[in-house]
């Protein structure tokens, strides 16, 4: 039997604001659209679960202009609603 695990990987998010990005610009709410429908074309298991890991990792709080205000508060609430399988 084989086995199909999608794993999607992100890192190094401390900004919430639009970047610049391949010509445009993406910010926090528009990355997680992507995630979600990105998630949206995963497996889903026989209780409705999609398959798969989201997987976060790198910096969190630093160094980016908002977190020196905020100490990196900002990114809790953020991240989490970016729904991540595990973080380090």
């Amino acid at each position: 039997m084989i086995l199909k695990l999608p794993i999607l990987h992100f890192n190094d998010v401390y900004r919430v604001n639009a970047q610049k990005v391949d010509g445009g610009t993406i910010d926090v709410t528009q990355f997680a659209s992507l995630l979600d429908s990105i998630r949206e074309d995963w497996p889903a298991s026989d209780s409705g679960v999609r398959d798969g890991l989201t997987l976060f990792s790198g910096d969190l709080f630093a160094p980016s202009v908002e977190s020196s205000i905020t100490r990196g508060s900002h990114m809790v609430s953020t991240t989490s609603g970016l729904a991540s399988s595990s973080s380090s």
